[in-house]
């Protein structure tokens, strides 16, 4: 009978024991889990690096044939002409076009060249079209004026003309005084348009 009350007693003080064990980790995990964050934050970053600002062109550009000895204008379209500012600064921009004269190569004698005093360039009746979203607001067009030295195109003001634009129908012109000893051949130039 004894050896059965110890037994008792034992199981008694060990259960004891096992609920205090159970109160102590339980309390303990509740004041870890008091002390837990319940809101924490992360901060994304993500870098833009700076793109390219470039233009494109049309190859080409033919004229209409002109007679030799009638004085005329003879105009050409430039239908597409593209502008692009990724540089994500917003810094502004302008674009310029400069032409050398209209030459041939040819021996004979007499006028074998057209003057870039000649050539005209009349971007103002233009359309600008902004692609991808660009807003055309800030972005102008040039005045109409001759190619001897460079002339605006078109002009971007500082804050605007980030992204892609087209500009269509841009007229040129070339003024023929109706020489008699112009020769005559297929007559060339180069324009130069420079974006800055």
């Amino acid at each position: 009978m004894k050896t059965k009350r110890q037994k008792t007693k034992q199981q008694i003080i060990s259960t004891i024991v096992v609920f205090f064990m159970f109160i102590m980790v339980s309390g303990t995990v509740n004041v870890m889990n008091g002390n837990a964050a319940t809101t924490v934050y992360m901060n994304l970053i993500q870098n833009f690096v700076s793109g390219v600002m470039s233009i494109e062109c049309m190859e080409n550009l033919a004229f209409n044939d002109i007679t030799i000895g009638s004085p005329t204008s003879s105009l050409a379209n430039m239908t597409s002409f593209n502008i692009r500012d990724y540089r994500g600064s917003g810094a502004g921009w302008n674009v310029t076009a400069f032409s050398n004269d209209l030459t041939i190569s040819n021996s004979a004698d007499g006028i074998n060249n057209v003057s870039n005093a000649s050539i005209a360039m009349n971007p103002s009746t233009a359309t600008i079209l902004g692609l991808d979203g660009s807003s055309t607001t800030g972005v102008s067009l040039g005045a109409a004026a001759y190619l001897n030295y460079a002339r605006t195109m078109v002009i971007s003001t500082v804050g605007n003309g980030s992204g892609n634009y087209a500009v269509n129908n841009i007229t040129f012109n070339v003024v023929y005084n109706g020489r008699a000893d112009q020769l005559a051949g297929v007559y060339q130039a180069q324009v130069t348009f420079q974006i800055n």
